[in-house]
């Protein structure tokens, strides 16, 4: 009996043990096959029992690599972007077109980046910009235009752009202070763009974008800017600060747009264009000034694989007739000595030709106009006027600081 008794409870024992390793065996079917749909779902985490985890929807990927950099190309749907500067402004000033009202924005606790770009239609057909672009810094930090600012000719949106036209805008930044710009990030309907603005590479900027882009600063009082986008060699003793006192009055009071582009001619170190501009007044009016030249020719060089204007004879005229004619000093005359008694002579000799010929030789060698020293009030602003060849003599030592002595 107890020998049958233990052979039945064998039996069962066994029985349960197999269908005990039959749900352990269904169970991890189960789940295999459960983590097999799951790795097809893009591997979400399998649930616990008791426990009520949902997992968040993984954001969406961030953009890692540029499409170029300072001087290249990129495209962004229909758009083709080139960025050209990147300037830190204390303050900034804009005016967006003809009859405007100029804009100045500035504040100390904070500065602007001003980032000149060109933009050119490669649709087909003429269209309207809607583009957006947002400026990161070295430290991921993200910033959006200042959408008060209405930058020169419509800026990335609401620019009216031809088949094939290329025109140059600026993008501004408010920041805090010290920021690095390190990439911008363009988006459009038809797609984006990243451009690293650690590196650059002007060489494969085109002259006539340098053209597009000094007519630009001129309608954000960029004009020091614009001075150094000249060869040194042309500028022909203008100085910066020459070149300050002569455009800094017509801020607000004109605005100038460059129509047209025509080349004339291009080597692989100089370019010849035939400009078509149009000057407006502060009411939008079309200037009638005889002396302003709407259609000239410039020429543009390269100098040190990058290309710079040539200052041409018209422009350094009407500076000078802004500023003041030549000045030439009057040479230093002595009183006569008295005239030692010759018989032989009836008449003083005559010193005409001699004079006229001193006259002559001090008026070549002298520069257009005279400055001192003592004719600024700071170092700085004497800076301003230290020319190529330091014609007015204000760095005695040579050492590329003028007047020293000045606070």
């Amino acid at each position: 009996m107890g020998g049958f008794l233990s052979g039945r409870v064998g039996r069962r024992l066994s029985i349960k043990k197999i269908l005990t390793l039959a749900a352990v065996l269904a169970v991890l079917l189960v789940s295999s096959a459960c983590s097999s749909a799951d790795e097809g779902k893009g591997g979400e985490e399998d649930v616990i029992a008791g426990a009520s985890k949902q997992r968040s929807p993984d954001p969406a990927p961030k953009r890692t690599g540029t499409d170029g950099e300072i001087g290249d190309s990129v495209e962004a749907g229909v758009l083709s972007f080139r960025i050209f500067e990147v300037r830190a402004k204390d303050r900034i000033y804009a005016i967006s077109g003809p009859g405007k009202k100029p804009v100045t924005r500035g504040n100390i606790s904070s500065e602007y980046v001003a980032i000149d770009y060109l933009v050119q239609n490669i649709s087909g057909s003429p269209l309207t910009t809607g583009a957006k672009a947002t400026l990161l810094d070295e430290q991921g930090n993200s910033y959006n235009q200042d959408s008060s600012i209405e930058p020169p000719s419509g800026g990335t949106d609401g620019m009216e752009l031809g088949t094939a036209q290329t025109r140059a805008s600026t993008m501004f930044f408010r920041v805090p202070n010290g920021i690095i710009p390190a990439a911008l990030e363009i988006k459009t309907a038809g797609g984006g763009a990243g451009v690293d603005l650690l590196e650059r590479d002007l060489e494969n900027v085109p002259p006539d974008d340098y053209l597009r882009v000094y007519h630009l600063y001129f309608n954000e009082q960029a004009y020091e800017e614009a001075y150094e986008m000249f060869d040194p060699a042309s500028v022909q003793n203008i100085t910066l600060g020459e070149w300050l006192a002569f455009y800094e009055p017509l801020w607000g009071k004109r605005y100038v747009s460059l129509d047209g582009l025509i080349p004339l001619s291009e080597g692989s170190d100089r370019a010849t264009f035939q400009m078509t501009r149009t000057f407006y007044d502060a009411d939008g009016d079309i200037v009638a000034d005889p002396e302003v030249n709407p259609s000239v020719t410039q020429e543009i060089v390269e100098v040190d694989g990058k290309w710079m204007l040539v200052m041409r004879d018209d422009l350094v005229s009407d500076i000078i007739a802004v500023i003041g004619p030549d000045e030439t000093p009057e040479p230093e005359t002595k009183a006569p000595e008295p005239e030692k008694e010759d018989p032989e002579r009836t008449e003083p000799p005559s010193t005409v030709l001699e004079t006229t010929q001193q006259a002559e030789a001090t008026r070549s060698a002298a520069p257009a106009r005279d400055y001192d020293c003592e004719d600024f009030e700071t170092q700085e602003e004497a800076q301003f006027y230290l020319a190529p060849g330091d014609p007015y003599r204000l760095d005695e030592d040579g050492n590329g600081v003028a007047c020293e002595t000045l606070p």
